[in-house]
């Protein structure tokens, strides 16, 4: 989506969710704007699909995403003692904490902008094809939130309509297996409406094979490797995406925003109103190097490493350093980036560290320039890349074959990856070998968390990191904001 689209969405989201309860009142003022005379037109129903983008760009779902994806991870730690994040890092987080109650708060919020869009286009004249194709669409955004959810919580309240004051809008909670039912139709739906590609003002809106990518990954969450596989091959067989020649172009500002290894990404436009803007460089970039030129580049979170952390679990252990991603995910003694503030001869990290470990995290740290402010930079954020799709395709294969993948077509998807890496080639690869390159390919991109939970052995492989935690942990609790609205709601064991 263009810079400009992307500008007004936070203002949309505002209208259209206030807009969205118009029947409850008993007047409305004339010079306002209601349900009955904004959903008109197909301009219409497409901002109100627009708003429910909104939620993403948000400083909560991925300028702060990281702190309930990565930290609780081998990834990554706090880079200090906040005592927002501090605890989700050594598994004693409480029901009050703010990092996860935002959480849950931006997420329904995607769901309750989708639900509006999706009952408010059902009952609109306009073309059928086009009602179906923003409908696949909004139902492709809240199936992401869902995704989300019910991976961080458990099972979830399901809401699945719009609220209106007529209706109780206090829910319980669903069964994880009724969320999974409501978020694969849902991308099922997506991946039969949705266009194959976007252009011009509608680049980076939801497509077929972004709707078939996740689906790929909720069969493989819940180990339904069959149809993950035949899924994520479908996906391949589109056509339309390969990898980036060299890895580091993925996080280049130049060369990183819907290229065509990008599956799904978040849209930014840097400068403009708060929330446009890609918040991850503050909390990434190394604290007192003035990278930024601003106020912010804090390090809050930083790589897990042998100084801090057991020796060979940690994620500077992982990446080796014959691996070609190790330079573009962790900034490390003497690392020299000439496009982070190319017009001052770039950036060298210094040969004493800037953080505890002396190592600090690269991706989508792009330093000062235009268009990049404080919290705020306009490159994208990226969701799932192409590489998720191949190895996706190479587990599932994997898995079926009852844990070593020998299949040509398999090996050659895990290997393109491995390959660009500047690995040399294998002719067969096991489970492990397969969690050992998305922890590498992957890293601090949100997906080392939920590649944790669905091993089966999270409570095993952070015990050896040297983390003290329990099965409970692997759920966070649900806010005790919510449960003090809602008593329909029961807390998850062990809080």
């Amino acid at each position: 989506m263009t810079s400009k689209i992307f500008q007004n969405i936070v203002l949309l989201g505002i209208v259209i969710f206030a807009i969205s309860c118009d029947d409850l009142l008993d007047k409305q003022p004339l010079d306002q704007l209601t349900a009955d005379t904004f959903y008109k037109t197909e301009a219409d129903a497409d901002k109100a699909v627009l708003a429910a983008y909104s939620p993403m760009l948000d400083v909560e779902w991925m300028g702060k995403g990281w702190m309930l994806t990565e930290i609780p991870s081998d990834n990554s730690q706090a880079g200090g003692t906040d005592p927002d994040f501090t605890p989700i890092d050594n598994f004693t987080v409480a029901a009050d904490n703010i990092p996860v109650a935002n959480y849950w708060a931006i997420h329904y919020r995607q769901v309750t902008l989708a639900n509006v869009a999706i009952d408010n286009i059902a009952g609109m004249d306009i073309d059928q094809g086009v009602k179906d194709r923003l409908t696949a669409e909004a139902r492709f955004l809240r199936a992401v939130a869902y995704f989300d959810l019910v991976r961080i919580y458990g099972g979830v309240p399901l809401v699945t309509k719009a609220p209106t004051f007529d209706q109780d809008l206090l829910f319980p909670r669903a069964t994880s297996s009724e969320v999974y039912d409501l978020i694969e139709s849902d991308f099922e739906f997506a991946g039969q409406q949705l266009p194959l590609t976007r252009t011009g003002g509608d680049m980076g809106r939801a497509t077929k094979g972004a709707a078939l990518a996740f689906l790929a990954k909720v069969h493989l969450t819940n180990r339904d490797f069959l149809p993950a596989r035949n899924i994520a091959k479908e996906v391949i067989d589109l056509g339309v995406y390969d990898l980036m020649e060299d890895y580091g172009d993925n996080f280049e500002l130049a060369t990183s925003d819907n290229n065509k290894e990008s599956v799904f990404q978040v849209q930014y436009s840097g400068c403009g109103p708060f929330g446009t803007g890609n918040a991850q460089q503050a909390f990434f970039a190394p604290w007192g190097e003035g990278i930024t030129k601003d106020r912010d580049g804090w390090g809050s979170q930083i790589p897990t490493a042998p100084i801090l952390n057991n020796p060979n679990t940690t994620i500077i252990d992982a990446i080796g350093k014959d691996d070609l991603r190790r330079h573009h995910s962790i900034m490390l003694p003497d690392a020299y980036y000439p496009s982070i503030n190319a017009s001052d001869g770039g950036y060298s990290y210094p040969k004493r560290g800037a953080s505890a470990v002396s190592a600090n995290i690269k991706k989508y740290v792009v330093g000062s320039g235009p268009n990049i402010c404080f919290m705020s930079t306009p490159q994208n954020a990226h969701i799932i890349r192409y590489s998720d799709v191949l190895l996706t395709y190479a587990e599932a294969v994997a898995q079926i074959q009852g844990g070593v993948g020998s299949a040509p077509e398999a090996v050659e998807a895990f290997n393109k990856v491995r390959t660009r890496a500047g690995l040399a080639a294998v002719n067969s690869f096991t489970i492990e070998d397969i969690f050992q390159e998305r922890r590498a390919e992957f890293a601090f991109e949100g997906h080392r968390w939920f590649d944790l939970l669905r091993t089966g052995n999270a409570v095993e492989i952070m015990t050896l990191h040297g983390k003290n935690l329990e099965e409970f942990n692997l759920l966070f609790p649900i806010p005790s904001s919510e449960l003090e609205v809602n008593p329909k709601l029961e807390q998850n064991p062990g809080y």
